[in-house]
């Protein structure tokens, strides 16, 4: 249990920083954002982390006490004492199965909870200040249609403004520069706009990639771009299955309401929804296959401990990607595919217990 609570510690640690480095990273640099909301923030990331870092903060205990216990010969001294391996592991398989259970609550509930204000923190931070949202120094995809740079940003001034506008295959088809511009947002119709001062436009031909077919286009002292913010601000965005609680997802699957639910997401759905009950076993699944692992290998050692739990880690969520790609394509069984993983190590894992008890016998 120690083991198992250090092991998702540093796990959660180093996935919990990564994770909010990328979605908060424009909140830190470009807003003055009160440290109490953005340590609110990372912590709302949390439970999401958990997922992951509980089934494998288990294997890697695992992997470590039992290889030490085999190390150290302590396995032979019990074998020695008339204790067979079955009644040794039993206390840790209640706790694979006890740490599942805490694994479910979190996947059914306190994750989606928990992705739920973290959205509307972010809605609520556009509403307020949708400038957040540009950042300054680097080429932005983010908008649908447009690829922006902004030199600099202070408050709503820019200045050093290029937009390119693109075709629907992401080739730019007009380019608008001007030195400086300024922000401003309509909240009503979520939508922000670039008002850009002196602007100068060029335009490209027929065929975009030919360089010499640019030409001048007109130019304007002011000239007002409107950019749609629906993509970031929108409210709908609480109806995604990816942040609706479980039972939300099982009532939406067992009495649809017309306009709510998009007959096209019945199979995301049940691939979500089935989805979130396998990670729940994750933990048992990997401590099968993690205690005769670490029997096994005879290291104590955490490094190899760690190795040997990424690899196994990342071929159990390999298959989960696998149904996660196919969650469209109701032909493909997604939400059964995400019953692989646990099926196939679970039968790995009692085989390898079998044989490790048989050996010791």
């Amino acid at each position: 249990m120690a083991a198992t609570a250090g092991a998702v510690a540093v796990l959660s640690l180093i996935i919990v920083l990564g994770n909010a480095f990328k979605q908060i990273f424009e909140l830190l640099v470009n807003d003055e954002l009160p440290i109490s909301l953005i340590f609110k923030m990372v912590g709302l990331l949390i439970p999401q982390a958990l997922t992951f870092t509980m089934p494998w903060g288990i294997l890697v205990a695992a992997l470590i006490v039992f290889g030490r216990m085999s190390q150290d010969l302590e396995l032979q001294a019990i074998r020695a004492a008339g204790i067979g391996l079955v009644p040794l592991v039993a206390p840790v398989i209640l706790f694979g199965l006890f740490l599942s259970a805490v694994c479910f609550y979190n996947n059914a509930v306190v994750v989606p909870m928990t992705l739920q204000k973290f959205k509307s923190v972010l809605l609520d931070i556009g509403r307020d200040n949708p400038a957040f949202l540009i950042r300054a120094g680097e080429a932005m995809d983010r908008f649908p249609g447009y690829r922006i740079y902004i030199g600099k940003k202070n408050g709503t001034d820019l200045t050093d403004i290029n937009i390119w506008e693109l075709d629907p295959d992401g080739v730019p088809r007009r380019n608008i520069r001007a030195e400086k511009g300024s922000l401003s947002a309509d909240l009503d119709d979520l939508s922000l706009t670039i008002t850009l001062q002196k602007a100068r436009q060029e335009e490209r031909g027929e065929n975009a990639g030919d360089l010499n077919g640019i030409r001048a286009g007109l130019s304007a002292d002011q000239l007002p771009l409107k950019i749609s913010l629906r993509s970031f601000l929108n409210p709908d965005d609480m109806k995604d299955i990816r942040i609706a609680g479980l039972g939300d997802l099982t009532n939406r699957i067992l009495s649809p309401v017309e306009g709510y639910v998009d007959p096209k997401q019945m199979y995301p759905m049940l691939t979500e929804m089935q989805k979130r009950v396998s990670f729940a076993l994750a933990p048992f699944t990997l401590l099968l296959v993690g205690i005769p692992l670490g029997i096994r290998v005879q290291r104590k050692e955490t490094s190899v401990g760690v190795v040997i739990s990424f690899f196994l880690v990342m071929a159990y969520y390999a298959l989960i990607l696998l149904a996660e790609g196919l969650k469209n394509r109701g032909g493909a069984y997604p939400e059964l595919i995400v019953w692989m993983p646990n099926l196939l190590l679970q039968g790995y894992g009692f085989f390898l217990l079998w044989r490790a008890n048989f050996q010791q016998s």
